[in-house]
């Protein structure tokens, strides 16, 4: 009888030994996946974000069009000489996409506020056009503009949009991963 409560009790020795290493190991592994996500929520940021997903507007080069009906604005940009632009928007009658170029400017110098308002009078100009270009750049931009400015609701609203109208040119730019970042971004 010794000898049998003894293989049991060896072996109830050996059982509690594996659970309890499994149990450390399961453990260690739980604190690595929770420290990795402290640290990725903590590095978040709107700057991080925004060099994410932004890149420069280009002009579209139209072939057969004169340069002389490029506008100074278009002139500018395309040199990307944004400063010029800005001082070009105050002292000339501009069209839309001279006002949008100028917001994309602001955008460029680090001036998010400024550049809100030129596209969001652009989005009032262009709102009644189904298929512009104009319209689901500005949209998009718009929405960075946003995220730079730390409007992180708005943001989201109108990266929802883009994101949910499958025939935006800008859709496929916002992912659900990408809106879902700045959901948590704005909990910091």
């Amino acid at each position: 009888m010794d000898n049998g409560s003894e293989v049991t009790s060896n072996r109830m020795n050996k059982v509690r030994r594996i659970v309890r290493y499994s149990v450390t190991v399961a453990a260690s592994v739980l604190l690595i996946v929770v420290c990795i996500v402290v640290y990725n929520f903590y590095q978040l940021s709107s700057d991080r974000l925004f060099t994410e997903n932004y890149a420069a507007y280009e002009l579209t080069n139209t072939n057969g069009r004169n340069d002389s009906a490029e506008s100074k604005i278009e002139k500018a940009y395309r040199e990307k000489k944004y400063p010029e632009v800005i001082k070009l928007n105050a002292n000339s009658v501009l069209s839309v996409k001279d006002i949008f170029l100028t917001a994309m400017s602001f955008l460029e110098t680090n001036d998010p506020s400024r550049a809100i308002s030129n596209f969001q009078v652009v989005l009032a100009d262009v709102k009644d056009d189904k298929n512009s270009a104009l319209k689901d750049a500005t949209e998009y931009y718009l929405a960075l503009a946003y995220l730079k400015n730390n409007d992180y609701d708005q943001a989201i609203e109108l990266m929802n949009a883009i994101h949910d109208n499958s025939s935006h040119l800008y859709s496929k730019k916002l992912n659900r991963k990408y809106i879902n970042k700045i959901k948590r971004l704005k909990w910091r």
